[in-house]
């Protein structure tokens, strides 16, 4: 019950993050995502520095940017081994590379 708690505070802190970012989540099945934003839309020198943090990722299989779209497929390893551990570590690098292209 504790885990389910803790995976419902994460998906609460993750969506108010996205949003703040101008982030959604376009689509989402266990192991893959696909985050959009009008302003990564054409714009790949904003989206390149979040595809960087995420490639040596051991649990991200691939990312794929669409720069028409403006949106990111993710493909990942859902196993539930410190699932709720890896998301809250993920959301802090967007947060992180998101702040650092808004100061630009």
């Amino acid at each position: 019950m504790l885990h389910k708690v803790k995976e419902l505070q994460l998906a609460n802190r993750m969506k108010k993050v996205l949003k703040r970012h101008g982030i959604e989540i376009a689509h989402q099945i266990p192991g893959r995502i696909r985050l959009k934003s009008p302003v990564w839309r054409n714009n790949p020198q904003m989206v390149n520095p979040l595809i960087q943090q995420f490639k040596n990722e051991t649990r991200i299989f691939s990312i794929e940017y669409t720069a028409e779209t403006g949106s990111l497929l993710i493909n990942y390893d859902h196993s539930p081994v410190d699932h709720v551990m890896q998301l809250e570590a993920w959301v802090e690098k967007i947060e992180s590379v998101s702040f650092e292209g808004e100061k630009r």
